[in-house]
């Protein structure tokens, strides 16, 4: 009488049911909620799930109808009898829904505004040029102005559409840390005060890249640090072969780890840096790092962020990728 006191004061919905599915007892929770569901058949398709069957328990088991969503606990006593948890989360899920809409919505929007932003600068610069050059026609200077703005529209969007295209590789085996040095040096020579710190492995093998591609990866990694540490600090650029149990267990991948000496990516972002659009600059579209995983991915490679302000990149050594 006691142990029913219990059951009736737990204010979620809660049954007692057989091996066939015939409700023993409910509490007052249960029994006062009004289930647009054949609870006989909820019950039934519950217990005709393999672990019940083998006596173990099961959790958050989402089980959809035509119009409702059901959030199930279910736990098998020892004399054969179960107790099941039954929370209706229909209005739950729908809200969620809504709001994921809403936050695609305003992704979208904030990525329209961000392209409009990135291609104003590059058609203010070409009218300005047209119109002088209008006035001055004789000053064919002014088309080197116009083109590189030109270029930097085309730039823009081949990395929009390379979101959605294959990527295509042109392959052949290079020696990375050249790559590494030749992006490092363009930026050396811009950012005065960032030390750039250079750990080489020197017995590390070539590896087949698309060396073009594999500069962009390393050129949006590294601006990314010096914006990090606004500046000023130090990134240091490590290499060596990859002893990553999972992606590099016969340690046949090389890594690339680029470090500054900022905060670090926040917690509460780290499940969203690498999604197209996503960016916490006030400037800028947010397709850099989508562009480059999806380029370290095309080389059956790895890009992820492991923490300490740190990137890592791990490559295959031999011809592990497949030309398009």
């Amino acid at each position: 009488m006691y142990e029913k006191e219990i059951l009736d004061n737990i204010q979620e919905p809660l049954i007692l049911v057989d091996k066939n599915a015939n409700i023993i007892y409910s509490n007052q929770a249960f029994d006062t909620y009004s289930y647009h569901v054949d609870i006989k058949t909820l019950i039934s398709d519950m217990l005709s799930l393999k672990p019940l069957k083998e006596g173990i328990s099961i959790k958050n088991y989402v089980y959809n109808t035509d119009n409702y969503t059901f959030l199930i606990d279910v736990y098998p006593t020892e004399n054969g009898l179960y107790i099941f948890f039954i929370k209706d989360v229909t209005r739950l899920f729908k809200l969620e829904e809504e709001l994921k809409k809403e936050g695609m919505l305003s992704t979208v929007s904030k990525f329209l505004i961000e392209i409009l932003h990135d291609i104003k600068g590059p058609i203010t610069g070409i009218k300005a040029a047209a119109e002088f050059l209008k006035q001055y026609p004789e000053e064919t200077e002014v088309l080197e102005d116009i083109l590189y703005e030109v270029k930097r529209m085309e730039e823009f969007l081949k990395q929009l559409s390379s979101l959605s295209k294959p990527i295509q590789l042109k392959l052949s085996y290079e020696n990375i840390h050249k790559i590494l040095d030749k992006v490092i040096k363009n930026y050396q020579n811009v950012y005065k005060n960032v030390d750039f710190i250079r750990i080489y492995d020197p017995s590390l093998p070539d590896v087949q890249v698309d060396s073009e591609k594999m500069s962009f990866v390393f050129e949006n990694l590294i601006k990314n640090a010096i914006e990090a540490i606004n500046q000023k600090g130090s990134i240091t650029i490590e290499t060596g072969i990859s002893k990553d149990p999972v992606f590099s267990p016969n340690m046949n991948k090389v890594s690339i780890k680029i470090r500054d000496s900022g905060k670090g990516v926040p917690e509460e972002l780290l499940d969203k840096i690498f999604l197209p659009f996503f960016t916490t600059k006030s400037f800028g579209s947010g397709i850099g790092l989508s562009s480059a995983y999806s380029i370290v991915k095309s080389h059956k490679g790895v890009l992820r962020y492991i923490g300490n302000s740190t990137f890592e990149i791990i490559l295959p050594i031999g011809k592990e990728i497949e030309r398009d």
